[in-house]
């Protein structure tokens, strides 16, 4: 677990999450804000529109969960999805894709002895 500050970040930067998500998956976020951790590491909060649920993704690829106190623990990448897609078949306003959230999801669920190699 890391301590992390949020910074005075003023321009998204959409890179980890395209990265992470897609493209198609991309619009079901907004850009909220960046923060620090205490190894000098960036991670950009995106808050899903429909959930309010939020990713934190450092560029590396890396996935964070806040704790509490400013407390940071990194998650393994389906958790954070899972957690940040909380909800959303219920939640309006819908993804525009809702196809490429449910393959984003199984993609995450699927054990890594059948992941590709």
């Amino acid at each position: 677990m890391q301590s992390g500050q949020i910074t005075k970040g003023l321009r998204p930067d959409w890179e980890p999450l395209v990265a992470f998500v897609g493209r198609e998956v991309v619009g079901s976020f907004a850009w909220k804000f960046v923060l620090e951790l205490d190894d000098g590491v960036a991670v950009h909060a995106y808050r899903n529109i429909a959930t309010n649920g939020f990713l934190l993704l450092s560029a590396d690829g890396r996935a964070f969960v806040y704790r509490e106190a400013e407390r940071y623990e990194e998650l393994p990448p389906g958790m954070a999805l899972e957690a940040a897609f909380d909800g959303w078949e219920d939640a309006r306003p819908r993804p525009r894709d809702p196809d490429a959230v449910r393959a984003l999801l199984e993609r995450h669920r699927a054990p890594a002895s059948d992941a590709p190699a």
